[in-house]
Parts: structure tokens; sequence; C-alpha cells
């Protein structure tokens, strides 16, 4: 098989290794690639369910360059939170946040051995008794490496 000059140029620029803005911009914690992230919800607010502990799980997309302290991940199976923002900092503590229009959703996970733990909540709009009023949910956010 023949690939023209030109596109093999643009396949070489492809895989060529991105530098970082320096040093307070790189982490070691966390890379790209597959993960499941889980939610346990435990607290809420608007009369919904608190002490159900139902569990989601996602299939998170990592995605971004080896090292960066800002990643996206995008979670497959999600219809309503499907992309997140990461930021990880330098004691690898990751904050990670999803918007769905006016509503929110945020978690800080810190390492733990191999996988990363903490907590997260969500808010979002509902009548409750005829008012309408900004409702939350907490849970215990998990997020860990599908293979190593």
């Amino acid at each position: 098989m023949r690939i023209a000059l030109p596109a093999l140029a643009l396949l070489a620029l492809t895989f060529v290794p991105h530098e970082s803005a320096g040093a307070q911009n790189t982490q070691g914690v966390l890379g790209p690639g597959l993960y499941v992230f889980q939610t346990r919800l435990d607290e809420a607010t608007c009369e919904a369910d608190s002490n159900s502990g139902f569990v989601t799980s996602y299939f998170a997309a990592i995605d971004g360059v080896p090292g960066s302290t800002t990643m996206t991940m995008k979670l497959q199976n999600s219809q309503f939170w499907p992309e997140w923002q990461l930021n990880i900092a330098s004691d690898g503590t990751i904050r990670a946040t999803a918007r769905n229009g006016a509503l929110e959703q945020s978690a800080t996970m810190r390492p733990n051995g191999s996988r990363f733990t903490g907590r997260g909540f969500r808010t979002y709009d509902q009548t409750v008794r005829g008012q309408r009023r900004r409702c939350r949910m907490e849970y215990d956010a998990l997020l860990r490496k599908l293979h190593e």
C-alpha cells in the first residue's frame, strides 16, 4: 500500500509528543485511558431518597496529554453528564466538573492505592410541594483504571 507524502507527513505529526508548558503544569498520577467512574448516593435535599446507597457506574474515557494537569473525561453511558473537565493538583487531587445548562456536578477525589476516592455533588431544579427549589445530591466517588 502506498501513502502519499502529504498524508504520511500528517500522520507523523499526529504522534509527535507535545511539550508541557513547564514543571508547574505536569503531574504523574493520572494519565489518559479507560476508567470506571462510580457514584454512591448518600445525601440529598428536596425529599429525595438520600439513604438509598444507589450506585451508578460509568465507562469513562479520559483524554489529554500524558502529564498534563488538565484533561477531559467522557462518560460513555451518561445521558445528562457526558463530558467532564479534570484538573489535577500537584498533590494528586482530581477536581472533576461537569455542566448541563444551568446544572452542575463536581467531584473531588484523591489517590487511594490504585484508585481515586472522594466526594461529589450534583445540583438540579425541582418543584417540591408546588415551589421551585434548587436541590442537591451528594455521593461518594470512585475513579479506577480498567487495566494497567
